[in-house]
């Protein structure tokens, strides 16, 4: 079986917790798939956006990539699980566009989230 049928298996994005620590994760398990740390500012009322998530990549101080999503909710510590691309400029509106949908199934109630999975 495939790599892609394998994680195709799977729901598009998949939450969780560190046991014993106060980190939140998300898998992001299509294309392109990574595993990031996700926190919240403090700012962060739990409440549906007014519009859709369109958040933007940044670089941290220290040079790693982050993914503002301008709703008080943040991805960093990016851990990419397939090959570097060719195309980067693709790479990157594509990883933005998954960055969103995380974000979005992390605000969105259950039920609604099932109409994105693929």
């Amino acid at each position: 079986m495939s790599r892609n049928n394998l994680f195709n298996k799977y729901p598009a994005v998949i939450h969780g917790e560190a046991r014993g620590e106060n980190d939140e994760f998300v898998l992001h398990t299509r294309y392109p798939r990574f595993l990031a740390l996700r926190s919240f500012d403090e700012t962060f009322s739990e409440g549906l956006p007014a519009g859709a998530v369109g958040g933007e990549m940044k670089h941290t101080e220290n040079g790693k990539l982050a993914f503002d999503s301008k709703i008080d909710i943040r991805l960093s510590d990016f851990i990419f699980l397939d090959s570097r691309p060719e195309d980067l400029a693709k790479f990157a509106e594509q990883l933005i566009e998954a960055c969103n949908r995380c974000i979005a199934d992390t605000i969105m109630p259950n039920e609604e989230t099932r109409k994105f999975d693929d």
